[in-house]
């Protein structure tokens, strides 16, 4: 085993027979847990349940200390082991009313990137009174699996975690003492333990029994006795003021989640591998829920033991029992497999439905899906509403096993159901054309409220949407993902060559491919992708432009040759979908520092869309086709440009761009990435241009939209967009080299560089910014390499442009904004700058509003922290261009980050040390 060697295993198994009694009450601290378990002591007992051996902890019962009664702090230093059945506090005894107030009430904090390990006796049981405050980050999840290894691919192999709380719940006919009678006190034998009795139930509601949050348990489901296993996370009797949110239970043995009775509200959950039912509430639960994946394993071919696998199984302790387990869902995605058709391991089961409802339950089912079973839903008896639904099954959209009275559809669809890479439905059923709808949650005594979605599924469609990776960079890797293919070595192409440890692309990609993440790949001389850059002369040659995607799996680093230069051409795509935890990287392969500058070029991408020339408009018409020459290839000419407004070149999302820019002739510079003529189909969110010698992101007209990027360290303009560019741009930071004192070549450098092609130019570029923090530095004061510029401003604005700019700001230059021409609007401006805030070079080209010279203060995020920042209110529309649907955010602050955030959208996928 990878965790806990035999050795080391009977080294901490002989230890605990040695336990002997810790010292204070307070010995779980992490100040004494990190001093007791020094590395020159080869066992030390820093708690009563806890015995150390260097940094490897075994949590287990004893003898004499049958039960945690004294709060435990699990620290990220220590490597835990848990160890039978381990019980916090002594809730799960009997109790009355009398008794009720002396119940131990006993913390167990886990921190954030903890992972604890339990071997096939580990149980966790938090009782009664107690609390587990288990609160991961999205950078640091805390984990909890077997310790047999870390390739969390087992079953069964321990128990999971079990919450008891002193909420209500009500058992097969109202019969239970648990049914919430003000001042009843209950013991309900807990299902799980065997012949065991631990004891859950009560009449308060709002019970809270901590918090999980970012929290992956993984590998449980021990069955304890016939029919008597133990789920993922087990909530018997637990109130709404218990926190439970991001939480994955993966490959557990018995259902993911299962409710029995209780109050707690959920949000955010992923459940995959789990081999039975993956949502269960039964026994008068009273909750909310919304944002789920389930997803039944995809390459198993039939249940465990007795399990009949379905995605919910919602029930009222059966028909007998009074109308109360009522539960709200919304934002579920149920994605089966063969195992929930099979029959299971004793000859029954198979067929499952996605969704089983019975009993006399209350359910509602909000914009939820299930595909991949035989069924989709099933109702036997309640009164159930689902509305916006997709059902994409084998058998039937709905089995009614009722009088027809079970089940009230509303926008109920059969329909296809595919996915993205992020699980977000992709198909036009899943879009609701209706307004967003409140959805009111079940009264239980919590605030819960539902999130507002006009989509179908636990993810957000809209790759702009700021809520659309959820469910990324906290799961256990692969469990969300399909097996990624690797690379056939023995089936090259023509533009690939591999040695032992690097791939090389080079030469003219003129056939699918895909740069897989197995391989360490390098970039040489200029690669083309298709052969859309020769000049087209007919609409028969448009029609025969080869279409050739370039796809890059997560994760991928490019390493790139002095020479090199990646030009994806008109009608081919590059699909370069990163992740915020896997973001793909294209460097220079001298090195792995990231520092340096020119070392290769960079990345161009030309499309058909149209782009207006100096004075002419060779590309706007209704040809279909137009040549306009691409800049950045000295003596050679690679053209781009059309009349497809909605052009698709292709995906750049999480990418990282560093060290580029190298100049192929004189003023004949590559730009860290160049869209040319690349239309609004083409999806550009979270990229980085980091020290670029040229310009960070340059637009030669098109209408590609941009959201969410940084750009550091480049040596020209950071945003440059010309030549009939008709597009939306919001947030981003640019930071100019705060250690360069001066540029280089020629280059003159701004954070915004817009223009029209020159004054002679008819009207045709016209942007919309919102929420750009541009800081300067000393190299856009400096003269450059020539002896020329200087005292750059930090946004110029000239030719015959349209530009409307909102909620931005300007530090650190000589000037803030320089207009020279055109037609400029800028609203919610804040600029710090060390001459003029604005340089109006001709009268009338700037109109301004709410357009303040303050010293600005930025947060560790870049966020502004001057009151001026926030609004007294989001302005009420920003208007896009380009008809592509593109909406803007309407933020109530100014700036690229919100300053009342506690982390950043650029944190975690950035190069490190670049902010």
């Amino acid at each position: 085993m990878k965790f806990l060697n035999a050795t080391l295993a009977a080294s901490v198994a002989a230890s605990m027979l040695a336990l002997a009694g810790c010292g204070s009450s307070n010995s779980g601290s992490p100040s004494q847990q990190s001093s007791g378990a020094s590395s020159s002591a080869a066992n030390v007992t820093v708690h009563p349940n806890v015995s150390c051996l260097d940094d490897v902890c075994t949590i287990a019962a004893t003898d004499s200390h049958k039960t945690i009664m004294q709060d435990l702090h699990l620290t990220a230093d220590k490597k835990w082991l848990l160890q039978g059945l381990v019980v916090v506090g002594d809730g799960h005894g009997e109790v009355t009313e009398e008794t009720k107030s002396t119940v131990a009430a006993v913390t167990l904090t886990v921190d954030p990137g903890v992972h604890v390990r339990a071997d096939d006796s580990g149980t966790l049981l938090i009782s009664r009174g107690s609390k587990i405050l288990a609160e991961g980050t999205l950078d640091s999840p805390i984990t909890f699996s077997s310790v047999k290894d870390d390739d969390f691919d087992g079953e069964g192999e321990w128990g999971g975690i079990v919450v008891q709380g002193f909420a209500p719940q009500y058992d097969l006919g109202n019969k239970a003492v648990c049914h919430g009678d003000t001042g009843t006190v209950c013991n309900v034998a807990g299902e799980g333990f065997g012949d065991g009795k631990y004891y859950y139930g009560g009449d308060n509601a709002s019970d809270n029994s901590g918090i999980l949050k970012y929290v992956r348990i993984a590998e449980g489901g021990l069955v304890a006795a016939a029919n008597s296993e133990i789920n993922g996370l087990t909530l018997m009797g637990v109130g709404h003021e218990t926190e439970l949110e991001y939480i994955q239970v993966h490959g557990n043995k018995d259902d993911g989640i299962e409710w029995f009775g209780g109050t707690v509200n959920l949000k955010h959950a992923v459940l995959t591998n789990n081999d039975d039912d993956d949502i269960d509430f039964d026994q008068g639960y009273k909750g909310n829920i919304q944002h789920v994946i389930v997803r039944k394993h995809p390459t198993k071919m039939a249940p465990t033991g007795s399990n009949d696998p379905r995605g919910i199984e919602a029930n009222s302790s059966g028909d007998e029992a009074v109308k109360e387990t009522e539960a709200v869902l919304a934002n579920i995605t149920i994605i089966g497999s063969q195992v929930n058709r099979s029959v299971n391991a004793e000859g029954g089961g198979g067929n499952e439905p996605g969704i089983r409802l019975r009993g006399d339950v209350t359910t509602q089912i909000w914009n939820s899906a299930v595909t991949n079973f035989y069924d989709c839903v099933r109702t036997d008896s309640g009164s159930n509403t689902l509305k916006n639904f997709l059902g994409d099954c084998d058998g039937s959209l709905h089995k009614d096993k009722s009088d027809g009275s079970a089940l009230t559809p509303i926008n109920f669809k059969a329909s296809v159901i595919s996915f993205d890479d992020a699980w977000a439905i992709t198909d036009a059923n899943a879009k609701l054309d209706s307004a967003i709808e409140d959805i009111n949650a079940v009264d239980n005594g919590s605030a819960f409220v539902f999130d507002k979605t006009d989509y179908i599924g636990a993810v957000n469609p809209d790759e702009n949407a700021a809520d659309r990776n959820w469910h990324e960079g906290w799961t256990l890797p692969g469990t969300l993902s399909e097996a990624m293919p690797t690379l056939d070595r023995n089936n090259l192409p023509d533009f690939v060559s591999c040695t032992d440890a690097v791939c090389t692309i080079s030469g003219m990609v003129n056939t699918d491919f895909t740069l897989t993440a197995d391989v360490q790949w390098a970039l040489d001389g200029l690669t083309i992708v298709g052969n859309g850059h020769t000049a087209l002369q007919t609409a028969e040659a448009v029609a025969a432009v080869q279409n050739v995607t370039l796809t890059i799996q997560p994760g991928v680093n490019v390493g790139a040759f002095d020479d090199a230069t990646l030009l994806v051409t008109r009608g081919s795509k590059l699909m370069a979908k990163g992740t915020r935890a896997k973001p793909i990287t294209f460097s220079s392969a001298a090195d792995a520092d990231f520092d340096g500058n020119g070392e290769w070029g960079g990345i161009v991408i030309q499309g058909f869309a149209p782009q207006v020339g100096k004075g002419s408009v060779p590309c706007s018409n209704a040809d279909g086709f137009c040549n306009v020459a691409g800049e950045g290839f000295g003596d050679e000419t690679y053209y781009y440009g059309g009349n497809d407004v909605a052009d698709n070149s292709g995906v750049l999302n999480y990418v990282r761009i560093a060290e580029g820019g190298k100049s192929t002739a004189a003023n004949s510079e590559i730009n860290g990435l160049t869209l040319m003529g690349v239309g609004y189909k083409t999806h550009l969110e979270y990229i980085q241009v980091h020290g670029n010698l040229d310009d960070g992101i340059e637009w030669f007209g098109g209408t590609a939209n941009l959201k969410h990027a940084v750009l550091t360290n480049n040596d020209d303009d950071d945003i440059d967009f010309d030549e009939g560019y008709q597009g939306n741009i919001q947030f981003a930071i640019v930071r100019k080299d705060p250690n360069k004192t001066g540029p280089n070549g020629s280059n003159d450098p701004r954070g915004i560089e817009a223009n029209s092609s020159g004054d002679s130019a008819i009207k045709e570029t016209s942007a919309v910014l919102s929420n750009i923090t541009i800081i300067g530095s000393e190299v856009n004061k400096a003269k450059n390499a020539q002896g020329e510029g200087g005292n750059e401003p930090g946004m110029r604005l000239r030719g015959n442009v349209t530009t409307k700019i909102w909620n931005s700001a300007v530090s650190n230059f000589t000037h803030c904004v320089r207009t020279d021409s055109g037609s400029n609007t800028m609203t919610n401006f804040l600029g710090d700058c060390d001459d003029k805030l604005k340089d109006e070079r001709t009268a009338g080209s700037l109109t301004d509003s709410n357009f303040n010279a303050v010293s600005l203060m930025f947060g560790e995020y870049y966020e502004i922290m001057n009151t001026e920042a926030v609004l007294a209110s989001p302005v009420a529309a920003i208007d896009s261009v380009n008809d592509s649907g593109f909406e803007f955010e309407l933020t109530d602050y100014i700036g690229a980050v919100d300053p009342s955030a506690d982390s950043a959208w650029w944190s975690g996928w950035i190069i490190e040390g670049s902010l």
